[in-house]
């Protein structure tokens, strides 16, 4: 009995390990965001173009501060204290669904949070590109 709790406490241990780390990946994914900004500053000329992919640079750099925030915020959460947290957090946004949610629930909006981030950046890299041809 004893080795099946520490399979979960493992299986917990490595699942939030592996979450860290892959919204720790906002730095990489940050990166991405560089060669069109770069374009954006240096080489483009004003107009629509360049104010959309400026625009879509900035929703990159949002998502990458979520995913750093969710990252930063996961450090911290465990089972125990998820209420505890949910409090704090809703003290901190003012939303009420905060305060209810559940460990699980929050790992799986950060985990929708990374893809849109990605999705974001492939629309960014989409746009960019037809505008260099």
């Amino acid at each position: 009995m004893a080795t099946e709790s520490d399979s979960v406490t493992s299986g917990e241990a490595l699942h939030r390990g592996l979450l860290r780390h892959t919204l720790a990946s906002w730095r990489f994914i940050l990166l991405f965001s560089v060669p069109p900004m770069v374009w954006v500053i240096f080489v483009a000329q004003s107009g629509l173009l360049r104010a959309i992919t400026a625009l879509l640079c900035a929703i990159v750099w949002f998502g990458c501060w979520r995913l750093w925030l969710d990252a930063r915020y996961f450090s911290l959460l465990d089972v125990q204290n998820n209420a505890q947290a949910g409090e704090a957090l809703y003290a901190i946004w003012r939303r009420d669904r905060l305060k209810t949610l559940s460990l699980a629930e929050r790992q799986a909006g950060a985990l929708a949070q990374f893809r849109r981030t990605l999705y974001w950046v492939a629309a960014l890299w989409a746009a960019w590109l037809m505008m260099l041809v």
